[in-house]
């Protein structure tokens, strides 16, 4: 969401945005055109219901595309931690304004108006998609292609430099944090 975030923030400031970054950015499809709307209450109440096994299971098929190592534990942890908070319910409710906005505020027809040089970091193994549960199985194989979506989306913004990290999913800091790291260090030089 954070790539969805500085999207919206480029378009709106490109005065005193210097540079973007999206690395492995959900947003970079419109998932409205294929997921069935769900009201802000109706996410409130899954985001209420998940568990620790919830949280691995969608990090492991989407993230990391089944390859699970134990290192990614500490990261459903700190998820699933949350669910635990006395709180939560208010977390649980900033979830589902925010699964709101991607589904009803998407970025994707804009890239081409981002005036700033970009760098998009893309790990290739990645198949993120909100709302894959909600269609059917023909659907859900189109959806979260990051090995599709990276060159398309380079295509879109004018000043883009594409990396493509094969056999990494959506977390490239976190799966191969030497791979990651040049590539943004040399950009930001």
């Amino acid at each position: 969401m954070g790539g969805m975030l500085a999207t919206r923030f480029a378009l709106m400031f490109p005065e005193i945005t210097e540079k973007l970054v999206l690395v492995n950015s959900i947003g970079l499809e419109d998932w409205k055109l294929k997921v069935p709307y769900k009201s802000i209450d109706w996410w409130y109440e899954r985001e209420l219901n998940k568990t620790y096994d919830d949280i691995k299971a969608y990090q492991k098929s989407s993230y990391y595309d089944g390859n699970w190592k134990p290192e990614y534990g500490p990261w459903v942890n700190l998820l699933a931690g949350w669910t635990l908070n006395s709180d939560y319910p208010r977390i649980a409710w900033n979830a589902a304004l925010t699964y709101d906005m991607i589904f009803t505020q998407p970025v994707v027809y804009e890239f081409e108006k981002i005036e700033v040089p970009a760098l998009l970091i893309i790990g290739t193994r990645d198949r993120t998609a909100l709302g894959k549960s909600l269609v059917s199985d023909e659907v859900r194989k189109t959806m979260g292609l990051y090995d599709q979506l990276g060159e398309q989306t380079h295509r879109k913004i004018p000043d883009s430099r594409l990396v493509e990290l094969d056999d990494i999913g959506h977390l490239p800091h976190i799966e191969s944090f030497d791979r990651f790291i040049q590539p943004l260090l040399d950009f930001l030089k």
